[in-house]
C-alpha cells in the first residue's frame, strides 16, 4: 500500500492509523512524500511533535519493544511489523508476524566511539 495522499502530517497520521492495521499481515505500507514532514505549511517541521517523521522515531522504539525490559509494553505494531525502511523522504514499513525472539546478552562494552 502506498500512502500519496495530500502529504499534510495530520492527514498521514490519520490514514496511517486507519490502515495499517487493515494492511495485509505480510504487506507491505509506505509513505512518500515525507519532505513535508519538514515544512510547517503541510503541519511539519523539525522535531515538531506530531509530525510524521516524529511519530515514526516513537515507532522505532514500539518496534523493537519487546528488547526495552519493561520499559514499554509489547504492542499490537510490535508483534504485528517486522522491519521499518527509511530512505530519501520515505518510510516503508513491512509487515509480518515474529517468531520467538531471543538474542545472547553480550557483555562486551564499546568506548572508542559508535563504530569501534
Amino acid at each position: 500500500m502506498l500512502d500519496d495522499g495530500s502529504h499534510k502530517m495530520s492527514d498521514i497520521s490519520e490514514t496511517f492509523r486507519f490502515l495499517y492495521r487493515r494492511t495485509a499481515a505480510d504487506g507491505v505500507y509506505a509513505v512518500g512524500d515525507l519532505h513535508t514532514a519538514y515544512w510547517d505549511e503541510f503541519g511539519g517541521g523539525l522535531g515538531r511533535a506530531g509530525s510524521f517523521i516524529e511519530i515514526c522515531k516513537g515507532l522505532i522504539d514500539e518496534l523493537n519493544a519487546d528488547w526495552t525490559g519493561d520499559k514499554l509494553q509489547s504492542s499490537e505494531f510490535t508483534r504485528c511489523t517486522l522491519s521499518m525502511h527509511f530512505y530519501d523522504s520515505m518510510v516503508v514499513f513491512e509487515r509480518g508476524r515474529h517468531l520467538t525472539k531471543g538474542a545472547p546478552r553480550i557483555g562486551r562494552k564499546f568506548s572508542r566511539g559508535f563504530f569501534r
